[in-house]
């Protein structure tokens, strides 16, 4: 049953609170088969909601989202589901007034960027931030690595299998969910700067691992003479999109990155066309790694911010 605040916030037709593990399967229902951005996967808004202090509303056959986390999501999300854009926009003004928060939108496709303009016209300024853009790829080409632009990763998993020959991929399962956790915490060990959203996500690694079932995980674990030292984790978005939640491998096997990137692409369905794995947050590294696995697309989100009211 879900929680209802102040007077006020009762008298909003929108109940927000804290997605739980038991929603899991109506979040799943609820997104839209158009929907390919990493923030719709039900594992996500599950996993993270500590972490951006997400709250979930539920009408009908509509997911409403909201965020409160000033660095970096701070806002509504658009809303999931069927429904009419104009009656769910005027649902979040009034929730927006009833709980006197100000009405602002975050991880916003262009798409819902011309809903708001439409039906809302003249009152947000809209905004992107390339570190919250979601990377697309294609799983055919990401399980073969094909042609002379994945030649280096080619040459990279060459490399990893002649000095590792007695290597070995499993899929993740009850067996091997201790030894993913492993390398995520050895991952954390041998980190530089062990900054809080770090120890953060090592907290969701361990609460996926505890409910992968629940939560439709997908994964593995590269092993190199029996010692775990790389693992993946993933859930889908939509049958049609694979979303890469964790991807980590210990420093002495950072070679291992292409193989297991690999190999967890072949453990996916023909059905499933594409793979998300995420956003770079602007770290340059990580933008230059996902960029040389040659996306699909680039899928970028925005924030509307209200103008000023004119005087």
């Amino acid at each position: 049953m879900r929680t209802i605040g102040t007077q006020d916030e009762a008298a909003s037709p929108l109940q927000f609170a804290p997605p739980t593990a038991a929603e899991l399967p109506l979040l799943r229902q609820l997104i839209a088969e158009s929907c390919r951005g990493s923030d719709c996967a039900a594992a996500n808004i599950y996993l993270l909601r500590r972490r951006y202090h997400t709250t979930i509303a539920i009408r009908g056959s509509c997911l409403f989202r909201h965020f409160e986390q000033n660095d970096r999501l701070e806002g509504y999300a658009f809303p999931c589901g069927q429904g009419d854009p104009a009656e769910m926009l005027e649902l979040l003004q009034h929730d927006a007034e009833i709980r006197r928060r100000r009405l602002q939108f975050c991880l916003l496709t262009p798409e819902q960027c011309d809903i708001i303009r439409t039906h809302l016209p003249g009152r947000f300024s809209f905004s992107s931030d390339r570190g919250d853009a979601d990377y697309l790829y294609t799983r055919s080409q990401l399980a073969e690595l094909p042609g002379p632009r994945f030649h280096a990763k080619r040459n990279h998993i060459a490399q990893f299998e002649s000095m590792f020959p007695t290597w070995r991929f499993l899929p993740l399962s009850p067996e091997t969910a201790a030894d993913a956790l492993c390398v995520a915490e050895g991952w954390l060990e041998e980190a530089e700067h062990q900054l809080q959203s770090l120890h953060q996500e090592i907290v969701a690694i361990r609460e996926a691992l505890d409910n992968a079932e629940g939560l439709g995980l997908f994964g593995g674990v590269i092993y190199v003479q029996g010692k775990p030292v790389g693992m993946s984790i993933g859930s889908f978005i939509t049958p049609g999109v694979a979303d890469i939640h964790f991807e980590k491998c210990l420093s002495e096997y950072r070679r291992a990155y292409p193989l297991l990137n690999r190999e967890t692409a072949r453990l996916l369905p023909e059905s499933c066309r594409f793979i998300n794995r995420e956003e770079d947050l602007n770290f340059p590294g990580l933008r230059q790694a996902k960029l040389s696995y040659h996306p699909e697309c680039i899928l970028e989100k925005y924030s509307a911010t209200p103008l000023p009211c004119p005087v």
